[in-house]
């Protein structure tokens, strides 16, 4: 029985221009060794830390079954029966409040949502909406899509609703330093920050000034945007997130603003990873194209390898943001028998595991000496792994997210030099039964390598993969696509 080896080297990338060279080659022979014998191409990531990279991964693309998924299931027309909903319409009625919606501009189609959301409300004519954006995108590089989103998003929005705050969602800290309180206040309380009506001007300048969109101070986009006591606040998240920054800011920065006892709403779409207490309209959201959906499908069995501190995180997404106890993932600490090559050939093929993924989080808190000595011992996993999975299983060697990071050269060198491996990933990819003369393998996104792992050992049209026959045309997109 074939089954599927994914080995994740997580921050490994392709080095950018300017970066610093860890030498791959020379560090790991066993991974130069597969790229002359496999497939090779890459992936492109947004990511450069492991929880949205993994939620990516074990869940794929879920925009489009979360906004469903809201439409349907949140808001229809059961949603009047809603006790959150019901509060949160009593305080909305209150005259002369706002309604403030916070949410993450990551693809323009959640303005649909939002609109619909408004409508169900009884507004009257002069009641004032605004729709503060939080800026998540990890890399400079994605301010262009970004300004084309927000500008869509402004142009399609309820006639009710007006854009306010544009700010970076990682710009506060969990616990204000002064200096961000100061300016929490000015920019939340009194409209009184930075004001640029013309926001893709100002995304382009932020660019230029190398400031990733997640680090924005921010800026207002209106004078009258401020959150005033009384006014309702709605994370509109298309997903669980953890906004307790954003939320201890308005926490902290409303008593001084207001000067008197805070009566503020606070509300979230889908339940938060908070340590407030803020009522949500659904705890959650079945993915059914999770990891733990398709294994119980398919009557397949999974053992994740990971650290011993992520694995909560691993088991939560890969059981589709549920943490539970499934019988068909089971969960190993990181051990040091791989090293061994006949311990790895028994692991594989000597027990009724289907799927294998091995989860490596790269220390980069230190050296860059260190960071190749860390290579350099996964490279030997690589190699037992190469060697037992030839003719037999399929392997793909990839990573989950990138690195950029300014790091020393060691401990006796203390010149800092900067690692950049932020967008772009490698996979390497060799399966017998994939012939090269027959199909190709594509360039792709993170969401995409673990279908393509299960495809290799499940026969379903529905699971989308990176391997493809070639044909001539194939030949031709994927030449547009390099």
């Amino acid at each position: 029985m074939k089954k599927s080896v994914l080995f994740l080297i997580n921050g490994l990338g392709i080095e950018k221009p300017g970066s610093y060279s860890l030498a791959i080659d020379q560090v790991m022979p066993n991974l130069s060794r597969t790229r002359e014998t496999s497939y090779f191409t890459t992936a492109v990531t947004s990511s450069l830390e492991y929880r949205s990279a993994y939620q990516r991964f074990f869940l794929g693309d879920t925009y489009k079954l979360e906004v469903d998924y809201i439409k349907n299931k949140i808001i229809n027309d059961q949603l009047s029966n809603n006790l959150v909903y019901q509060d949160l319409s009593k305080n909305i009625a209150i005259p002369d409040t706002k309604l403030h919606f916070f949410v993450e501009p990551t693809n323009e189609k959640v303005v649909d949502q939002i609109n619909n959301l408004v409508n169900t409300f009884t507004l009257e004519e002069k009641k004032r909406v605004y729709l503060h954006l939080l800026l998540s995108q990890q890399t400079v590089g994605e301010y262009d899509k970004l300004i084309s989103i927000i500008n869509y998003i402004k142009f399609h929005l309820n006639t009710h609703i007006t854009v306010g705050f544009v700010i970076g969602k990682e710009s506060m800290s969990q616990t204000l330093t002064k200096e961000e309180a100061d300016y929490a206040k000015k920019l939340l309380f009194y409209c009184s920050a930075e004001r640029w009506t013309e926001t893709d001007k100002k995304l382009l300048d932020l660019k230029t000034s190398n400031i990733r969109p997640c680090e924005v101070k921010g800026f207002c986009t209106t004078n009258d945007c401020f959150i005033s006591n009384n006014d309702s606040i709605f994370f509109f998240n298309t997903r669980r997130e953890n906004y307790d920054n954003i939320v201890g800011a308005i926490n902290d920065s409303s008593k001084e603003a207001f000067k008197e006892e805070v009566n503020l709403h606070l509300y979230s779409l889908i339940k938060l990873y908070s340590n407030y207490n803020i009522p949500c309209f659904v705890d959650n959201i079945n993915y059914e194209n999770s990891l733990a959906s398709i294994l119980g499908k398919n009557n397949k069995k999974c053992l994740i390898y990971t650290d011993k501190d992520n694995l909560n995180l691993v088991n939560f997404y890969a059981n589709g943001l549920n943490s539970v106890n499934n019988p068909l993932i089971t969960f190993a600490n990181k051990d040091d028998n791989l090293y061994n090559k006949e311990y790895v050939n028994g692991l594989i093929n000597g027990t009724d595991y289907d799927l294998f993924i091995f989860d490596y989080h790269m220390d980069v808190s230190t050296t860059i000496n260190n960071l190749k000595e860390q290579l350099s011992k996964l490279d030997i996993i690589i190699g037992n792994l190469a060697d037992c999975c030839v003719n037999k299983n399929s392997l793909i060697i990839t990573s989950l997210y990138g690195l950029r990071k300014e790091l020393p050269i060691a401990d006796y060198n203390t010149e800092v030099v900067l690692i950049n491996y932020e967008m772009q990933i490698p996979i390497f990819f060799f399966d017998y039964s994939y012939p090269k003369s027959k199909y190709d393998l594509f360039p792709g996104e993170t969401n995409d390598i673990l279908n393509t792992a299960l495809k290799c050992i499940i026969d379903d049209p529905n699971i989308y993969s990176l391997i493809r026959p070639k044909t001539l045309v194939g030949s031709i997109l994927k030449s547009i696509i390099r």
